[in-house]
């Protein structure tokens, strides 16, 4: 992997609820009877879609709302700019945000935007391909990740063809293309990684590692959620593959 230009906001597509536009300082609530948070206002409270619309009046100088999912009510009495379908895990407490709900659309600002490839290698008997992060990468050393890297290429896909023989030492001649998912959103710190997974079938099991990691193993993909892992790769694999196991 190698850095990327830094932008100092993102926006983000949502379900607009409300019309409107309006910004201020998030919220995050955790408490479905307890919805302040005793900062000045403006303020953008992000909620489960399961406690909208509230059953009182919005605390003072709340400006917009951020729903994680769909409500079953729109709540249009509310009267402050509202979208749905945000991920939870992409706001963070504390960050100025801008929410659009007429367009259906909000915008974090102070953050890096970075896109990414992952790429899930699987053999015949179902096995993929997992690698430890070695020392010398610039993020998320010791981890196990997919086949990964910045996106520079013209396409995703070019770049996972590209990563793959980097990283493995297998050639686009030994892969077949199974499966792409829909781009993962993934937070860490200042930076939003959006990530283009893909998953492969590969006719070569021998891999030649590079410098960016200690270790390769085949295993079965329940062994995602049991290993320290780069964010969200099992929600990277379960865009390309059935759900994993529960366990």
């Amino acid at each position: 992997m190698r850095g990327t230009d830094i932008n100092r906001a993102m926006t983000l597509p949502a379900l607009g609820v409300v019309p409107g536009r309006a910004s201020g300082t998030v919220h995050l609530v955790n408490d479905p009877l307890h919805w302040v948070s005793g900062r000045p206002p403006p303020e953008v409270l992000a909620l489960p879609s399961l406690w909208w619309p509230p059953a009182e009046p919005l605390p003072s100088g709340v400006v917009a709302v951020l729903l994680h999912g769909v409500p079953s009510e729109a709540g249009r009495a509310v009267g402050v700019p509202t979208v749905a379908r945000v991920d939870p895990d992409v706001v963070r407490e504390g960050e100025t945000v801008e929410v659009n709900g007429t367009i259906g659309r909000f915008r974090i600002e102070g953050v890096e935007e970075v896109e990414v490839v992952t790429a899930f290698l699987e053999r015949a008997d179902g096995r993929i391909l997992l690698l430890e992060r070695s020392e010398k990468v610039g993020s998320f050393r010791g981890y196990w990740a997919g086949v990964s890297g910045f996106l520079e290429s013209a396409t995703p896909l070019e770049q996972a063809f590209r990563e793959i023989r980097e990283e493995t030492g297998v050639g686009a001649d030994d892969l077949e293309l199974l499966s792409r998912g829909e781009p993962i959103l993934a937070r860490d710190g200042s930076r939003v990684f959006i990530v283009h997974p893909f998953r492969f079938l590969t006719r070569r099991a021998e891999i030649r590692l590079d410098w960016e990691h200690n270790r390769a193993e085949w295993v079965e993909p329940i062994e995602i959620r049991k290993r320290p892992t780069v964010p969200k790769l099992d929600r990277a694999w379960e865009s390309v593959a059935a759900p994993l196991p529960k366990g």
